[in-house]
């Protein structure tokens, strides 16, 4: 089966000696893929008809070079889906062309993107093919022929409809997804993220649903711990929400991780023991990549690390995306409870500890982010700095107003101080949005709440 880890996102590509220390944490992972699609590399996407130059050659080259002393397999990425013509023999041309010029570097194996564009035939092509995905499967089906007849190896398929949501929650119905099931060729595995984008769970019976429809086994594309849809985000967590029960029914599981490299060590070292467990734990998992991240934090003036705990902290802060880490949450259980009524009693056994909680969370937030500043890897330093910086403001914040009101202010008072409003309230054009799209509980839009 294959595993591993795709740099699919949008944003700013990785760097070559990140790919390379990708490569290496792969490894370490007992994963055996890497998938080279960048969005940011203008030839898999924008310029696809273009030849690479011989640069960006040499420099696929090497990682293929690196990727195959590691034992693990290294597949490159084409995206002709933006402006393709389907019915014109010339397209498909250019699309053969440029597997031509990978296979005479040695690069075998590939990906075919057809994902985020309009699900819909130009005029052009309307008359020449049954329907979208049709179009789509000739296309490719003519690309996986000329690779195999040329010496080629495996061929990936990215769908439009990738993910439940996107077949209008009914996978079973899809017009698209029964065409590629039918004529797709059947030796090319297919991308899906699940039920939605970013999913929550994976099902074994979902799976057994697209399955079905696809006439194979699905290829899971995990955007789990991807961020580039979020850039107010990083995650840092296990990989949950999949169970092991899983496994059987996919022909492979490929992560797309967070845009900033460093932050992606706990991601792809779960995922792998994910994939390479019949009893994947989440907890069991995060405790033994905590311990191999370790050694990333060391102080610059010493050779200290910084304690266990307090990276375990900074994970919680940066989870998942669908939660904060169980420490974090029991933080947040805190402050809820705390300011649950209008008056509260600040002379309560309740409200006392739960102020002292919320305190000592506080100091250890700000421990954590001085600490931060102090280690050696600055690019690991960068990339999570200023999340950090973000979660000590909020709860600094959210201390500060619950110091005030242990104060027993009068029914008159107003909290922060004239002086401090700029320090503690964002201004923007973004924050101006969201004031005026007053939100329920769950995040959604109702006039007039």
């Amino acid at each position: 089966m294959l595993s591993g880890v795709i740099e699919g996102f949008y944003g700013r590509a990785w760097t070559e000696a990140q790919r390379l220390k990708m490569l290496d944490w792969i490894s370490a992972a007992k994963m055996n893929t890497f998938v080279y699609a960048p969005k940011d590399d203008i030839h898999i996407r924008a310029r696809w008809r273009e030849p690479y130059e011989p640069a960006a050659l040499s420099r696929l080259v090497a990682l293929n070079e690196a990727a195959s002393a590691r034992g693990i397999r290294f597949m490159v990425a084409i995206a002709p889906c933006l402006d393709i013509t389907y019915s014109d023999p010339s397209e498909t041309e250019r699309l053969t062309a440029r597997i031509d010029q990978l296979l005479a570097i040695g690069i075998t194996d590939f990906v075919l993107l057809f994902d985020d564009i309009p699900n819909a035939l130009l005029p052009v092509d309307s008359p020449h093919f049954e329907n979208f995905a049709d179009a789509q499967c000739t296309v490719a089906n003519t690309a996986y022929a000329h690779l195999k007849s040329h010496g080629g190896g495996s061929m990936l398929f990215c769908p439009t409809e990738y993910c439940a949501r996107f077949a209008g929650n009914d996978v079973a119905t899809s017009d698209y997804l029964n065409t590629l099931g039918a004529k797709l060729c059947a030796e090319i595995d297919v991308f899906w993220t699940g039920p939605d984008i970013v999913s929550e769970r994976i099902t074994p019976d979902s799976l057994e649903e697209i399955a079905a429809v696809l006439r194979r086994k699905p290829m899971i594309w995990e955007n789990f711990h991807a961020n580039d849809y979020d850039i107010r985000r990083v995650m840092l967590g296990p990989l949950a929400g999949r169970d092991s029960a899983v496994l059987p029914l996919i022909s492979g599981f490929i992560t797309n991780p967070n845009n900033e490299f460093d932050a992606n060590f706990i991601p792809v070292h779960t995922t792998g023991q994910f994939v390479c467990s019949r009893a994947y734990d989440p907890e069991t998992a995060l405790i033994n990549a905590l311990a191999d991240w370790q050694s990333a934090f060391r102080f610059a003036l010493d050779s200290n690390t910084m304690p266990l705990a307090e990276i375990r902290l900074l994970v919680e802060l940066l989870y998942q995306p669908f939660s904060c880490g169980p420490g974090v949450e029991r933080a947040l259980a805190h402050a809820r409870a705390l300011l649950s009524t209008h008056r509260p009693d600040v002379a309560s056994s309740a409200w006392i500890a739960g102020l002292a909680a919320l305190r000592a969370f506080k100091a250890s937030v700000v421990s954590l982010f001085e600490h931060l500043t102090e280690i050696d890897n600055r690019d690991l330093f960068y990339a999570l700095g200023p999340y950090v910086w973000e979660a000590r403001e909020e709860i600094t914040h959210l201390v500060s107003y619950l110091d005030w009101l242990d104060g027993a202010p009068g029914p008159d008072d107003v909290f922060p101080a004239e002086d401090l409003i700029y320090n503690f309230y964002r201004r923007g054009f973004g924050v101006a949005v969201q004031d005026i799209l007053k939100r329920d509980d769950e995040g959604r839009y109702h006039h007039g709440i």
